[in-house]
């Protein structure tokens, strides 16, 4: 191979003496580049440079500077093509590119918006702008432009994938799952595309189809860990615990460090009554990364429910230690606080509950209770009242993540490692 790349070397240097144009200059170096020769390349790169051009050849020498990695001569040289022709569409796209790599997002995306008024019809730019939108957090712009790009050629799994996160962000679920869908069809052989799939239909409560993907998932790969997770997550939406324990169980075969695994199967082990061997899960989540509040609270909750109050509180406080503004642990605190006897340090830990989430009964109705206790009969009506009014308004229903674990039969959020992201 080394020889056969000295050969071509040996035959674009040999093509110097012909060399005149910038085109021919451009075709030198595209094969110095692909001969592995970036020295030479760069030679006949700024010997194309010296020559006058057209706005095609101008934007050629800007596409080699880039692939040469040399982005600020390439963007000289895109300005150059669009000073000679501002309809050249492929040079205010590349340029846009030039420039997003340079951080000059803001110009970057100008760029790109000129090349897709020039030709709307492109399926790159259309799919690298909304791309750009999406990393400016500007979803709806985002939204807009992959549906174009979607639109004109549907068979790129990527834009699909894309535009089901940029829905997922907007919280537009359903659009993110038919997106997703599409993305998973596009690239059948793509298991990530089909774990990312699972997740978004247990979110939209469709657990029987996550399920499906899941397996379809494992029948290429048993070793999937994600797949054995979403189906663990799809299993505790559907009250199937021990199948939910078990597919956490066979995560944890995979990978026995697996943080989420120990967490999620404590949940499982949980909501089956089994609290020491759920505290177990726990603490081996936390043993690994002790950083995880969730698991602090979770673990809490589970000592609560075992009538362990110092233990609750002591876990509260560790969670709280990581996440000031956790209005749940804030609320658990104030309940083992108050059952501890411990009615001063209780009351603060409820007033935060509420500050952070005042739209949840609970902690109204707690501090209603020891306000009356306390004596402040119109501080405990004003709590009640409102406590009250607010579960009329939840019709009763247990819908606020502060009342999360409070019960036996309520489920704690799973932490589930297949959450979508936007992909590399």
């Amino acid at each position: 191979m080394k020889h056969v790349l000295k050969i071509i070397c040996a035959v674009a240097l040999a093509q110097a003496s012909w060399a005149q144009t910038q085109t021919e200059w451009a075709d030198k170096a595209e094969a110095l580049l692909r001969a592995g020769d970036p020295q030479h390349a760069g030679e006949a790169l700024r010997n194309g440079a010296a020559q006058p051009g057209t706005s095609a050849s101008e934007d050629r020498l800007g596409f080699l500077y880039a692939a040469a990695s040399d982005q600020l001569d390439a963007v000289e040289h895109f300005r150059k093509a669009i000073a000679l022709d501002q309809r050249n569409a492929l040079a205010h796209y590349h340029l846009g590119v030039a420039l997003w790599l340079t951080r000059d997002s803001a110009n970057a995306i100008a760029e790109m918006q000129k090349a897709v008024q020039i030709e709307p019809a492109n399926y790159d730019y259309r799919y690298r702008l909304g791309s750009g939108y999406f990393e400016l957090d500007k979803f709806d712009s985002a939204i807009s432009e992959l549906k174009a790009a979607v639109a004109l050629d549907p068979k790129h799994s990527e834009a699909w994938q894309e535009l089901a996160v940029a829905c997922q962000r907007k919280n537009d679920l359903a659009a993110a799952v038919e997106a997703m869908k599409q993305a998973a069809d596009a690239n059948p052989a793509d298991d990530t595309l089909r774990d990312n799939y699972a997740v978004l239909l247990i979110e939209t409560r469709k657990p029987e189809e996550a399920i499906q993907q899941a397996q379809t998932v494992l029948q290429h790969n048993q070793n999937n860990e994600a797949a054995r997770m979403n189906l663990g997550y799809a299993y505790l939406k559907m009250g199937e615990y021990a199948k939910s324990e078990q597919a956490y169980r066979e995560a944890l075969n995979i990978n026995k460090d697996s943080v989420a695994a120990h967490y999620d199967l404590g949940i499982a082990l949980k909501m089956q009554d089994q609290l020491e061997a759920a505290q177990r899960e726990f603490r081996a989540a936390l043993a690994l990364d002790p950083s995880q509040a969730e698991a602090h609270y979770t673990l809490g909750i589970t000592n609560w429910q075992l009538g362990d109050f110092p233990a609750t509180i002591s876990e509260m406080k560790a969670a709280l230690a990581i996440r000031p503004q956790y209005a749940e642990a804030h609320y658990m605190m104030g309940i083992a606080l108050k059952q501890s006897g411990d009615l001063d340090a209780a009351v603060p830990e409820l007033r935060a509950a509420i500050k952070l989430d005042p739209s949840t009964p609970g902690p109204y109705n707690t501090l209603a209770q020891i306000l009356r206790i306390k004596g402040d009969k119109a501080g405990s009506d004003e709590a009640f009242a409102i406590g009250a009014k607010l579960k009329r308004e939840k019709d009763a229903q247990l819908t606020n993540s502060l009342e999360q674990g409070m019960r036996g039969g309520i489920m704690p959020k799973p932490m589930a490692t297949g959450t979508m992201s936007k992909p590399q």
